[in-house]
């Protein structure tokens, strides 16, 4: 005969599953980046670690200016890019600097929608400068611009683009 009360298996489920379930929860919000390349010295240098903070759907409306995230890269082309570059996948390297296929770019929101483009901004917003951003982009730079690829040559940034915003740099390992 069984003793009444709770047996040991459900129990043990819940005290491996809760925290596992967390973890899980977790990866999927939350990513480290390894950062390559020198747009955004002296904020970000390369080899620095960040913690992104995953968007989902609705949180892309909320990015700010001056905020630094994490988009997909997409090759100059002068014109603003109208179609999302690719569904963020598998951890890839962000960088400054053009990779040589598609990648991921970390770079500083300088205007969001309804803001205006700024003034003196390369080729492929020149046209743009004054007007307003349009609803779901953003113009981003690096923060060495001289070191940096960014909306001055790719235009706009399409909120879908985007994987999501720096939370912090992380400690380097010795």
């Amino acid at each position: 005969m069984r003793p009444s009360g709770l047996r040991p298996y459900p129990l043990a489920v819940i005290a491996v599953g809760t925290p596992l379930l967390g973890v899980l929860l977790a990866r999927r919000r939350f990513v480290v980046i390894t950062v390559a390349g020198a747009s955004m010295e002296p904020a970000f240098r390369s080899g620095d670690r960040v913690l992104i903070r995953r968007l989902g759907r609705s949180g892309r409306t909320g990015i700010k200016r001056g905020e630094v995230v994490v988009a997909s890269w997409r090759p100059p082309s002068g014109d603003p890019p109208t179609e999302p570059a690719e569904t963020p996948g598998r951890h890839r390297r962000p960088t400054g600097e053009a990779p040589g296929a598609r990648g991921w770019m970390i770079k500083r929101v300088v205007a969001g929608p309804g803001d205006p483009v700024p003034e003196g901004l390369g080729p492929a917003l020149v046209a743009e400068a004054g007007k307003p951003v349009p609803q779901d982009r953003f113009v981003v730079m690096g923060d060495n611009a001289a070191h940096s690829h960014d909306s001055r040559h790719t235009g706009y940034v399409a909120a879908c683009d985007i994987l999501g915003v720096v939370i912090r740099r992380l400690e380097r390992h010795r």
